[in-house]
């Protein structure tokens, strides 16, 4: 079974959101659906004796977010994926 490159479907998850977001406004339910994902990813990770990845991963959504203008377009899910840091 091929790895799953994680970093690439959040990275994809993240710039629909914010791009979405710019043209109707943060959606609660994408915004739950990308938060929830990253978690998802996460927590497959840890299950894996991978608790580095997941802190990457989680770091890697943050930066994301943080670049440009991403976490004044979408603060729901800048301060989700913020929670998330707490649990990687």
């Amino acid at each position: 079974m091929a790895e799953k490159d994680y970093h690439a479907v959040v990275t994809d998850l993240i710039a629909n959101a914010i791009k979405t977001s710019k043209v109707t406004g943060e959606n609660g339910r994408i915004t739950r659906l990308v938060a929830g994902s990253i978690g998802r990813f996460a927590a497959e990770l840890r299950s894996s004796d991978q608790a580095d990845e997941a802190r990457a991963l989680i770091e890697h959504a943050r930066e994301l977010l943080d670049a440009g203008d991403g976490a004044e377009i979408v603060p729901s899910l800048t301060a989700a994926v913020a929670a998330l840091e707490g649990t990687a």
